[in-house]
């Protein structure tokens, strides 16, 4: 049986992160260990400021109304939900595609860093077909975070939308 040291340390904010070493790991290992590790936690980072800046939306509007003002504006539906990494993450169209791009959190903002998936799209593709597509290609191992699906339904549907108009 192999020895094994773990290092475990608190994070600022809340949690925990645990990196466990055996004398055969290799410099590869333990650096893949470090960025898996500092990825997560840009993640989990990143997804509680998204929470906390929504909560001062809500409340800015809420006491500006309380004060007299007018109310909170209703949500329209063509707008998109709001984009789980801005700045992170760009879509774009292809004849038969809409394409992801996004740089995970933690990694400079450069190409060299994006990682991309295609969706396809097509012309007679329903709703559930295009939310399928989404769930398949958006979820999983190395995939954007949660939020994504959603934020991208209604480009899928644009897209498809203008591939339809454009058959006639």
């Amino acid at each position: 049986m192999t020895d094994t040291k773990t290092l475990t340390d608190l994070i600022p904010g809340g949690g925990t992160v645990s990196l466990t070493v055996t004398a055969t790991s290799t410099n590869l290992d333990i650096e893949t260990m470090v960025l898996d590790a500092q990825r997560e936690q840009a993640t989990v980072v990143h997804n509680r400021l998204a929470e906390q800046v929504a909560s001062w939306r809500r409340a800015l509007y809420e006491m500006r109304e309380r004060l007299g003002g007018e109310p909170a504006p209703e949500p329209d539906s063509s707008i998109l939900p709001p984009c789980p990494m801005p700045g992170r993450m760009r879509c774009w169209e292809t004849a038969d595609a809409l394409w992801l791009g996004w740089i995970a959190p933690g990694r400079p903002l450069d190409l060299d860093n994006v990682e991309a998936q295609r969706i396809p799209v097509s012309a007679t593709d329903t709703d559930e077909q295009l939310a399928a597509a989404a769930e398949r290609w958006l979820t999983g191992y190395g995939c954007p975070p949660a939020g994504t699906v959603d934020w991208i339904l209604p480009q899928l549907r644009r897209h498809r939308d203008r591939l339809a108009d454009a058959l006639g």
